[in-house]
């Protein structure tokens, strides 16, 4: 009996590709849209990631620029201290001069405000005693025990509005060299300005939404102070830190959901099942066959828990990086990882509990290692990790104890937290190892005396 291949046929026979794709239209537009999705979404991170990017060097730019102009205020002082208010005001213009967004420029001996410029608009602020100011003292004692510029802010101003506070500590060095705190020096920029430059005001017609955190320079630990905080947690909201001098931000960005639908318009669901019957179902078609391909093959290779090589990819391509090394005479290192107690993890709080330690683990493992590295799950709680160029020594030990401290790590989201721990055998290419098996043997061989020495307390493996 002649038997029917169905790809080959359907290679063969347009019209009847054409026929089976008009009848199974509606079960491959549910497939299409979400291959459509998924590389939309994919498009559409890249395109904000590029905008943020360009967003955050402005706003680096723009803060930096003005706030490094604080520091010659310090050196004003420094060079000239026995200097007078024309003197201040004189240095004090010329900065505003240069940045228009400057608020005001004050100095600050023993903590309380002596000088500020402009006067008007800023009177208020002369006698202010930082250490005695609520909002203010927790910034100040930061900059006298650190002596090193501390951003502030954006915060209140006590003259009103809002700014951005950079306070440079002026330290005179006596002859002995250890320095006197004279007191501080600051310029208070206002953010609308730098904000409008950056681009997160006013934008009409576009579709991303922008927040920032990080109030006095803390980063992603400080408090939001434009936009909206729940940018913050929403996955599909790009992070990145913007540097400012002593300190840093955190920006946020997505896409607005309404402005993107307003944007991409609605679909008529006609006019895709005709371009699926019609114009796109051959190219569809061998798109999902590839695709399922790679997607099956893939299965293949990796662990389906962790996503690491698995044991089958492990021999493959082990073999490839040995008989490289034998060839060349580089050396090859060969990692043999199994986690302490795992058993009792998984007897005592679960299954669930411990595949999220085995993916913990696996992530921790990904981040120590280099991309050209293999790094496999070959069992239970058992890693491979193949190094190629690696040998004993100080590197290798620095490697073996970080993994260490990154497995060692509370496994995030388990509530009691769980530790995982792990025991490392080393094994090193040489002329007594013919095969990938013999260094695996070694390794196996060195991390079972390894977990002899950590049973009877005689020293880390």
């Amino acid at each position: 009996m002649k038997s029917w291949h169905l790809p080959s046929l359907l290679i063969r026979r347009p019209v009847l590709m054409g026929l089976l794709g008009f009848l199974l239209a509606l079960g491959i537009q549910v497939s299409f849209l979400h291959v459509d999705r998924e590389r939309r979404a994919e498009a559409e991170k890249s395109l904000v990631q590029a905008q943020v990017s360009s967003v955050r060097a402005r706003l680096e730019s723009e803060l930096n620029t003005t706030l490094s102009l604080s520091l010659g205020v310090s050196s004003f002082i420094l060079g000239k201290p026995d200097f007078t208010e024309q003197d201040f005001r004189q240095v004090a213009a010329a900065l505003v001069r240069i940045r228009p967004g400057i608020r005001s420029v004050a100095l600050a001996p023993d903590n309380v405000i002596r000088h500020v410029y402009p006067m008007e608009g800023n009177a208020r602020a002369l006698g202010l005693r930082y250490l005695d100011t609520p909002t203010q003292r927790d910034a100040v004692l930061r900059l006298m025990r650190e002596q090193r510029p501390v951003i502030a802010g954006p915060v209140e101003l006590v003259q009103g509005g809002m700014g951005i506070i950079n306070r440079i500590p002026v330290l005179f060095t006596r002859a002995d060299g250890s320095t006197r705190y004279w007191g501080l020096a600051s310029v208070a920029v206002d953010p609308q300005p730098t904000y409008q430059q950056a681009g997160l005001l006013d934008r009409d017609g576009q579709i991303l939404e922008f927040a920032l955190r990080g109030r006095d320079g803390l980063g992603a630990r400080g408090e939001v102070f434009l936009g909206q905080a729940a940018l913050f947690d929403d996955p599909r909201s790009v992070l990145m830190d913007v540097v400012i001098p002593g300190g840093s931000w955190q920006l946020a960005a997505r896409t607005d959901p309404a402005m993107q639908a307003k944007a991409d318009g609605p679909r008529s669901t006609l006019l895709l099942l005709l371009a699926l019957s019609v114009a796109g179902l051959f190219g569809l078609m061998v798109h999902s066959t590839l695709a399922a391909h790679h997607r099956m093959h893939g299965m293949a290779l990796r662990d389906s828990l962790t996503g690491l090589a698995n044991r089958h990819q492990f021999n493959l391509r082990g073999a490839n990086l040995f008989a490289l090394a034998k060839r060349s005479g580089r050396h090859l290192t060969l990692l043999n990882m199994d986690l302490n107690d795992f058993k009792l993890i998984n007897d005592t709080r679960g299954h669930a509990v411990g595949d999220q330690v085995l993916i913990h683990v696996a992530g921790q493992l990904r981040q120590c290692f280099r991309e050209s590295d293999l790094v496999a799950r070959v069992g239970g709680d058992e890693f491979l990790a193949l190094l190629p160029d690696t040998s004993t020594g100080p590197s290798l030990d620095g490697l073996l104890h970080r993994l260490r401290e990154a497995v060692n790590a509370s496994v995030p989201g388990l509530d009691p937290p769980v530790r995982a721990s792990i025991c490392i055998g080393v094994a090193t290419c040489t002329d007594q190892t013919a095969t990938l098996d013999d260094l695996m043997r070694l390794a196996d061989e060195a991390m079972y005396q390894a977990k002899i020495r950590e049973k009877y307390g005689m020293g880390q493996a």
